[in-house]
C-alpha cells in the first residue's frame, strides 16, 4: 500500500473516529471511506487499536506518512506517543501560546496570535479532538493533554484581557465566552469544516484568510 492510500485511511479513520468515536467505529467503514477493500484495510493494520494509534500518530508528526512504513501496522506503544503529544503541547505553550517577554510586555499582536493558534489547530487538532473524544482507549494521552487544555483557556483569556489594556482589540465582557467563540471559530476553519464538507474541501490559506479576517473585525478597536 502507497503513503497517498494511507494518507487517506489516516484521513477518514480520524474524522469517523472523532465523529462517532471509536467503540461506534467499524474498520469496513474506515475502508468504504478510505475507497479499499475490507481485506485491503485488515492486511495493512492488524487491529482498529492500531488504526487509531496510527491517526494519533501520524496528527503528532508530520513527517510519518512520507516515511516507509512497513505493513501490516500494529498498535503504536503509549510511550511513543505520549513523548509525541508532550513535544506538541510544549511547542504550544513556549511558542504559540508566548505573548509576553520577561519583563511582562506584549510580544506578540492579537493577530499574530490568532495566526498561529489557527496553525497550530490545523496541524494537530485531529490528534487533539481524538484524544478527548476517546478518552476511555486513550486514557494516558488525555491525562496529559485534558489539564492543557484547560490551561489554555485561562491563558487565552488573560491575554484578551492584555489586548485590551493596550488597545489592540476592543472592551469585552463575559471573557470566557469570547475563549470559546475564538476557539470555535478558529478550530472550525482550520480542521472541522472540511471533517464535516470532505467532498468540498477548503484549502488551508484560504480558511485561515477568511477566519482571521472574521475574528479582527469582529475585535478590530
Amino acid at each position: 500500500m502507497n503513503n497517498t492510500r494511507l494518507r487517506k485511511i489516516y484521513q477518514e479513520a480520524g474524522r469517523l473516529f472523532n465523529s462517532k468515536g471509536y467503540a461506534n467505529t467499524k474498520m469496513a467503514e474506515i475502508a468504504k471511506a478510505s475507497g479499499i477493500a475490507v481485506g485491503t484495510m485488515y492486511s495493512s493494520f492488524t487491529g482498529k487499536d492500531a488504526v487509531l494509534s496510527f491517526v494519533i500518530y501520524a496528527a503528532l508528526d508530520k513527517d510519518y506518512l512520507s516515511s516507509e512504513i512497513t505493513l501490516p501496522i500494529k498498535p503504536i506503544e503509549a510511550s511513543r506517543l505520549i513523548g509525541l503529544l508532550k513535544k506538541v503541547l510544549d511547542y504550544a505553550s513556549t511558542s504559540v501560546l508566548n505573548v509576553t517577554d520577561e519583563n511582562g510586555n506584549i510580544c506578540k499582536s492579537f493577530p499574530e496570535l490568532m495566526g498561529g493558534l489557527f496553525d497550530l489547530f490545523a496541524d494537530y487538532l485531529l490528534a487533539f479532538d481524538n484524544i478527548e473524544t476517546n478518552a476511555g482507549v486513550l486514557e494516558e494521552l488525555n491525562e496529559i493533554y485534558w489539564p492543557q487544555k484547560m490551561a489554555y483557556f485561562g491563558e487565552l483569556g488573560d491575554y484578551l484581557r492584555l489586548y485590551m489594556k493596550a488597545g489592540q482589540i476592543r472592551e469585552l465582557t463575559h471573557i470566557q465566552s469570547h475563549v470559546l467563540f475564538l476557539t470555535n471559530t478558529l478550530t472550525w476553519w482550520a480542521l472541522n469544516a472540511n471533517l464535516s464538507f470532505p467532498e468540498e474541501p477548503v484549502p488551508r490559506e484560504v480558511a485561515k484568510e477568511f477566519c482571521l479576517g472574521m475574528i479582527q473585525r469582529a475585535y478590530q478597536v
